[in-house]
């Protein structure tokens, strides 16, 4: 498991009173999907750096 942790620079004011007006529209089940699926594309992400970091290469190209 990995953590995700925000800078105070990374969400401004405008993001922070928007957010709970843009969540109160989807269910818990629906917030908990959308926070599963953004953290395994994360993590994705990381395992395809670290690959092309160790190889040399992108094996998507």
């Amino acid at each position: 498991m990995s953590a995700v942790t925000f800078s105070p620079d990374t969400l401004s004011r405008e993001t922070r009173s928007a957010a709970p007006k843009a969540a109160a529209g989807k269910g818990f089940f629906a917030r908990l999907m959308d926070a599963i699926i953004a953290a395994r594309m994360e993590q994705a992400e990381r395992e395809l750096s670290r690959y092309v970091q160790l190889n040399g290469r992108d094996p998507l190209n």
